[in-house]
């Protein structure tokens, strides 16, 4: 059924993942897309990772080499990568079953057609779901605002990355959100999709970047933004102060943003930006507001 369907290159940046990779792997090769080309782009780990890889040979390619960091990772697995349509899933996130058939459909339709994005969920240490990723249908026309595409759900045609080059390897935390940023600005929302299901679980814990380093992660994402948009929205100026008044994650713990956070994310969003684009920062803020007030 999936006959026609464009070549899939993924590729999975790994270091010391051991516990998660094989759930990763499995669930890649569970999709049974005919025409997929998986490889492992492994930093040179020192725990069981590499055994785990060796299980799956041949139908996993994999390296293991020390690199420059996950960025790098993802640039060396990509510039060798076959398909048409490219992705990469990290060593600790999954993908659903159906995933890449959904994927392979949107591109196969529409040869116009250079990025999609799909619904994912957070999940725990265990792999059980804990809440839905705030992925958007309208995650383009917002990007500036705040980044609604989970990166294990996105996909782009290897045009995107011919024209647009690989990831900044100076980015830690946000490679993925860069990368989507430049995607809005050089490409019309027409060659652009979203996929109306769930493509993928993003793993949460102890040692993930998106837990052990989300002030860090934060600093990165303000000054990106302002780089790339010209100002930080009220929506990160929010995220960042929700995070220091209590410490707690909404991916790994959903909660209403405590009233106390606003007034220091209002004065932070007031200083960080010029007040002539205040109103594009704003974008948004009062319906949120008023869907706030009315869960209280």
């Amino acid at each position: 059924m999936m006959t026609g369907f464009p070549r899939i290159s993924l590729v999975t940046p790994s270091l010391d993942q051991g516990k998660f990779i094989r759930a990763t792997i499995e669930s890649v090769l569970s999709q049974g897309y005919p025409n997929l080309d998986y490889r492992v782009h492994d930093g040179g780990s020192t725990d069981e990772t590499l055994a785990v890889l060796r299980e799956f040979e041949p139908r996993v390619t994999f390296v293991s080499e020390k690199d420059a960091g996950q960025a790098d990772a993802i640039n060396r697995g990509l510039a060798t990568a076959t398909g048409e349509v490219l992705g990469y899933l990290n060593s600790d996130d999954v993908l659903r079953p159906g995933a890449l058939a959904a994927v392979g459909e949107a591109f196969a339709l529409d040869p116009e057609l250079l990025f999609v994005w799909g619904r994912a969920s957070y999940l725990d240490e265990a792999g059980n779901a804990v809440s839905p990723y705030l992925a958007r249908p309208d995650a383009i026309e917002r990007l500036a605002d705040a980044c609604f595409i989970a990166q294990p759900a996105a996909f782009f045609r290897r045009k995107v990355w011919e024209e647009i080059g690989p990831f900044d390897t100076s980015l830690h935390h946000a490679m993925d959100y860069d990368y989507w940023l430049r995607i809005a600005a050089r490409y019309p929302r027409s060659k652009m999709r979203f996929v109306d299901s769930e493509l993928a679980g993003c793993r949460m814990h102890a040692d993930a970047k998106t837990v052990a380093g989300w002030t860090r992660a934060l600093a990165e994402i303000f000054a990106l933004v302002k780089r790339r948009t010209g100002y930080v929205s009220l929506w990160w100026c929010v995220a960042k102060w929700d995070h220091l008044t209590d410490g707690r994650s909404q991916a790994t713990d959903p909660h209403p943003v405590p009233w106390r956070a606003y007034p220091p994310a209002i004065l932070e969003f007031m200083r960080r930006n010029p007040a002539r684009l205040w109103g594009r920062g704003l974008r948004g803020a009062p319906t949120a507001l008023a869907r706030r007030l009315a869960g209280a």
